[in-house]
């Protein structure tokens, strides 16, 4: 990641010291898209595309494109080295729906590399998932699998969660994204004032390994929840569901040039 002033100190730059590369596997930024037009969302990556890895086109919102200009935001995208992708709702509406073959031809057509398999809204059995998960490798696509239901109260257990890491990743998926929605609230890890399940997150040290941890995505879009994650989890971990005006802000908390985390 390139200091973008040639001549400013790094310790302005990166106050941390912990955040002066593009991390392969870990510190990934994932924001949620959920309609921006062309404009803002090339404004976006000129602005902080090298602070971004991820960009999902949030729930079904991809079939509402046009192909023109879906593969223009896929162009924009891929120039400034991120990965842009449809959100895991459409997958499931495609299972559900029984197209999921013509779901995979859609966006091999539209030049999608990269899909979300999930089930969050349905009801998806083990071995079905572990099926539908090599099925979109075999087909060329690199996988991102979620964990967790998007109704309100709904959580995953440590013991879950575990099983899905080990089992996706043997599958063939790249990362695990554990469920938060747009909202943060009363869901997965955070009660209904948006608050961390810190007990979740001890459960998940303990039982979890550090080289397999760096696979999970927290799904995190309101700032406390950001600030919580760093500080149990350290700068770089992992987050996704990031509103996109968000994409600097977030970078700051990472970096300490903001007050929430500059003594971290």
């Amino acid at each position: 990641m390139k200091n973008p002033q040639i001549n400013l100190n790094p310790l302005l730059f990166n106050p941390s010291g912990e955040r002066d590369c593009k991390l392969e596997e870990h510190g990934i930024t994932m924001l949620i898209d959920t309609g921006n037009g062309l404009a803002l969302f090339d404004d976006l990556l000129q602005l902080a595309g090298q602070y971004v890895d991820f960009i999902k086109l949030g729930f079904g919102t991809t079939v509402l494109y046009s192909k023109e200009l879906l593969e223009k935001k896929l162009q924009l995208a891929k120039k400034a080295n991120v990965k842009l992708y449809p959100g895991g709702t459409l997958f499931e509406i495609a299972l559900h729906k029984g197209v999921v073959k013509e779901y995979f031809d859609f966006l091999q057509n539209v030049g999608f590399d990269y899909i979300e398999i999930s089930e969050g809204t349905i009801d998806l059995p083990f071995r079905r998932r572990q099926m539908m998960i090599k099925e979109a490798v075999a087909n060329g696509f690199t996988v991102i699998s979620e964990c967790g239901k998007k109704e309100e109260g709904s959580s995953c257990e440590v013991k879950d969660l575990e099983r899905m890491l080990y089992s996706d990743l043997e599958c063939g998926a790249s990362y695990v994204i554990v469920e938060g929605r747009e909202s943060g609230e009363n869901v997965g890890i955070y009660n209904n004032k948006g608050n961390i399940d810190i007990d979740f997150l001890e459960e998940v040290k303990e039982t979890i390994p550090n080289d397999m941890r760096r696979f999970l995505i927290w799904e995190a879009p309101q700032k406390k929840q950001q600030i919580g994650l760093i500080h149990f989890w350290g700068r770089n971990v992992n987050m996704g569901n990031i509103q996109c005006k968000d994409a600097f802000s977030l970078e700051c908390l990472r970096r300490g040039l903001r007050f929430d985390t500059f003594s971290e």
